[in-house]
């Protein structure tokens, strides 16, 4: 009964993360991530799959990522970010390899949210209507267009 309680408990923990105004949280979230990138999030589950739409910063000859959401190795934590809707997002990736293969994963803690503002980060402390939020984040991307120019 003991194991059984102990699992619910580590279940049910959740990620703690600062919080920031979405600007700021963009910015932090841009300099803590090897890739940031548009991209359809094709396929939901423990092993997701991202269609890169646009890549934002970072290098992949890749045009289809491999998501994970948690594993046996250390880089997995409470705060990995675990896309539960397909559509378009706005993600900021770390590369890792394991076992002979490149795969990515993102932080609950970074800014990685659906283009739509249905999915917003844990981190965003920000109180705006979905329209601003959305036009905010236009606005972000298209200074990233521009410093890639």
């Amino acid at each position: 009964m003991i194991p059984l309680l102990l699992l619910f408990f580590l279940k049910g923990h959740t990620c703690e993360c600062p919080e920031y105004k979405l600007r700021k949280l963009d910015s932090l979230s841009y300099a803590n991530s090897d890739l940031v990138l548009i991209g359809t999030i094709v396929k939901i589950g423990s092993e997701y799959k991202i269609k890169i739409l646009e890549l934002l910063k970072g290098e992949t000859k890749d045009k289809i990522l491999i998501g994970l959401t948690g594993g046996e190795d250390e880089i997995f934590s409470t705060c990995t970010f675990y896309p539960n809707k397909t559509g378009e997002y706005l993600l900021y990736l770390n590369r890792e390899a394991i076992k002979g293969r490149t795969i990515y994963y993102a932080s609950e803690c970074l800014g990685s949210r659906l283009l739509n503002s249905d999915y917003l980060p844990v981190s965003l402390n920000q109180n705006e209507s979905k329209e601003v939020l959305i036009q905010e984040t236009n606005e972000w991307i298209s200074e990233l267009r521009k410093q890639n120019k």
